[in-house]
C-alpha cells in the first residue's frame, strides 16, 4: 500500500504548480491527500484536478473532502506586496499568567504593535500578531485568533493559523518553517490576512 501511495504522490507532482504531496490512510482507512502548492491556481481548482487525475490512475474512492490544499506565497509575491504588512520585530517573555509575546508590524513608515498571552509561544505570538493587524486595520469589529497547528506536508514543516473575521468567516494562512517558529507564525498569520482563504478541505473552511 505504501508503494502505491508513493506512486500516487509522484503522479500528483506532475502538476507544475504543486510543490509537494502526501497520500496516506487515516485510522478509519480513508485515503487522504495533503497538497502544498504555489498561489497560481485557486484551491478548489487544484482539488478538482488532483481528484480527477487520481481517479484516472485507479484511485476511485478518493473524494474532494479528503483533499487538503495549503498555498504559500512566493518570494516575488512577498517582495512586491508594498501595501502589505511586513514584520518589524517581535519579543517573547514569561509572566505569572504564561507566555507573553509582542509583535511589531510595519506598513511604510508606520509601526503597529500587538501583545498576546498564551499557553505556548506559537499561540502567544499569533495572538500578538492578530492584535497588531487589528491596529493596522483600525476596524471597530476586529479579527479574532482562532487556532494554530503545525503539520508536515510532503516532509515539509508547515504552520497553519486560522483567524475569524467580523462576518464569522474563517481566514487561514500558512508559513513554511525556515528560521524561528516565531517568525514562521507571524508570516502564517499575515498570510491569512493578506491573501484571504488559503486552506480548503473540499469546502471553504
Amino acid at each position: 500500500m505504501a508503494e502505491q501511495f508513493q506512486t500516487y504522490e509522484q503522479v500528483i507532482l506532475r502538476i507544475p504548480y504543486i510543490k509537494s504531496a502526501s497520500v496516506y490512510q487515516d485510522t478509519d482507512h480513508v485515503t487522504r491527500i495533503h497538497i502544498l502548492s504555489d498561489g497560481t491556481k485557486p484551491p478548489r481548482q487544484i482539488i478538482r484536478e488532483v481528484v480527477s487525475l487520481l481517479r484516472s490512475y485507479g484511485l476511485d474512492d478518493v473524494s474532494q473532502d479528503a483533499v487538503t490544499v495549503v498555498q504559500i506565497q512566493s518570494e516575488d509575491e512577498l517582495q512586491h506586496g508594498g501595501s502589505r504588512l511586513q514584520i518589524a520585530g517581535f519579543s517573547i517573555g514569561h509572566t505569572t499568567l504564561g507566555i507573553e509575546a509582542h509583535c511589531r508590524l510595519s506598513r511604510g513608515e508606520r509601526i503597529f504593535e500587538g501583545r498576546g498571552q498564551g499557553a505556548t509561544i506559537p499561540m502567544a505570538i499569533a495572538i500578538a500578531t492578530v492584535e497588531a493587524v487589528n491596529q493596522a486595520l483600525a476596524q471597530l469589529e476586529q479579527l479574532v485568533f482562532n487556532g494554530i497547528e503545525m503539520t508536515r506536508v510532503g516532509g515539509i514543516d508547515v504552520v497553519v493559523v486560522t483567524i475569524a473575521d467580523p462576518g464569522e468567516e474563517i481566514l487561514a494562512g500558512c508559513g513554511v518553517l525556515r528560521d524561528t517558529i516565531e517568525d514562521t507564525v507571524i508570516r502564517a498569520t499575515l498570510d491569512a490576512v493578506n491573501r484571504r482563504i488559503l486552506l480548503y478541505s473540499g469546502q471553504k473552511v
